[in-house]
C-alpha cells in the first residue's frame, strides 16, 4: 500500500496538486498569522495578561513552530510530487512534527485542569497555579514531550519516515503497535478524557452557582459567574475542535496498527494530515470568535496591517 500511495502522488491531475497545494497553504498561513496574533494581543492587552493566558501562550507558540517546522515542507510536496528535502531532514520533520504536536496536545489538557481548579477548587487552584508552577508545568511538557518522540529514533524498522499519503514524516504507527498505544493513550486519549472531565463538572458548577445567585437576587456575583461561564465556553469550544482534528487521526493510526500496515485510500491519509495541521490553526479563531478581549485586539491588528478605519464597525 506505501508504494501505491508513493505512485499515487506524483501521478495527481493538475488540478488536484494546486487544489491540494492551495488548500494547505492556506492553513499553512492562517496557523502562523492566527497564533501570532493570539502571542501579539496577549502581550498588549494586559486585560488578556493573566495566569490562565500563559497557557494559551504556550499553546500558540507550540503551534506557530508547527506552522514554521513542519507545514511549508508539506506544501511544497504536495506542489512537487514527492518529498525533495533528503532523509536526514525527514527524521528531523518527523521527530519535531511529534514533538509540537504532543506538546500541544498535553497543554490543551493542562488549560483543562487548571480551568477545573480555578472553578471548582479555587481554594486550591491559587496554591497550584501561580507563574513559578504554570512555567515548571510548561517545562515538564516539553520534556515528556522530547521523551516520548525519542525512541522511534532508534526503532530499526518503523521509524520517522516519509508518509506519501500524510504528506509529512513521521513515525510508522503500524509497525509498533505497543509504542502506538502508548504514545496514542498518553498524549491524546489521556489529554481528551481530562478535557471532558474536566469541563463537564466545570459546567455543572458554573451552571448551579448562576442558579444560586439568581434566587439570592446577587447581581454583582452573577455577572462574575456569568464571566467564567464565557471563558469556560470558550475552553469547551477548544475541546470541541480538539475532538474533532485528533479522534479521526487517532482511529485511523489504531487501523493501521491493527492490520499491520497502511490499508486506507489516500484520501482518507490526505485527510489525516490535514487535521494534524487544522488543530494548530483553529484555537486562534475559536478565542476570535468567542472571546471579546481577543476580537478586540485582532481587529486592532488588521486596522495596522491594512490601514483600514472601518474595521472598527466589523
Amino acid at each position: 500500500m506505501e508504494e501505491s500511495l508513493s505512485r499515487e502522488l506524483p501521478a495527481r491531475s493538475e488540478h488536484q496538486v494546486w487544489t491540494e497545494t492551495l488548500l494547505f497553504t492556506v492553513i499553512n498561513v492562517m496557523a502562523f498569522f492566527g497564533n501570532l496574533s493570539v502571542c501579539y494581543a496577549v502581550y498588549i492587552n494586559q486585560r488578556l495578561r493573566t495566569l490562565a493566558k500563559m497557557f494559551v501562550v504556550a499553546l500558540a507558540v507550540s503551534d506557530i513552530l508547527i506552522s514554521i517546522c513542519c507545514m511549508p515542507f508539506s506544501v511544497a510536496t504536495l506542489f512537487r510530487g514527492r518529498w525533495i528535502f533528503g532523509a536526514s531532514f525527514c527524521r528531523f520533520h518527523g521527530f519535531a512534527l511529534l514533538i509540537l504536536s504532543m506538546a500541544s496536545l498535553s497543554t490543551m489538557g493542562i488549560i483543562a485542569v487548571s480551568r477545573y481548579f480555578c472553578v471548582v477548587k479555587p481554594e486550591k487552584y491559587i496554591v497550584l497555579f501561580n507563574k513559578q508552577r504554570i512555567l515548571m508545568y510548561i517545562a515538564v511538557v516539553w520534556g515528556a514531550s522530547i521523551v516520548g518522540s525519542v525512541p522511534p529514533l532508534f526503532f530499526k524498522h518503523g521509524g520517522y519516515k516519509f508518509k506519501p499519503g500524510k504528506t509529512f514524516c513521521t513515525y510508522s504507527f503500524e509497525t509498533n503497535i505497543v509504542y502506538t498505544v502508548f504514545a496514542e493513550c498518553v498524549f491524546i486519549v489521556t489529554p481528551l478524557t481530562l478535557i471532558t472531565i474536566c469541563y463537564a463538572k466545570v459546567y455543572y458548577t458554573v451552571s448551579r452557582t448562576n442558579q444560586v445567585f439568581s434566587h439570592e437576587n446577587n447581581p454583582q456575583q452573577l455577572r462574575a459567574n456569568v464571566e467564567e461561564a464565557k471563558v469556560t465556553k470558550t475552553l469547551a469550544a477548544v475541546m470541541a475542535g480538539f475532538a474533532f482534528c485528533w479522534i479521526p487521526v487517532c482511529v485511523m493510526d489504531y487501523i493501521d496498527a491493527a492490520r499491520g500496515k497502511p490499508t486506507l485510500p489516500r484520501q482518507a491519509y490526505l485527510t489525516y494530515g490535514f487535521l494534524v495541521y487544522l488543530s494548530s490553526t483553529i484555537n486562534p479563531f475559536i478565542y476570535g470568535a468567542t472571546n471579546k478581549n481577543f476580537r478586540q485586539e485582532y481587529k486592532k491588528i488588521l486596522r495596522k496591517l491594512f490601514s483600514c478605519p472601518r474595521c472598527e464597525d466589523l
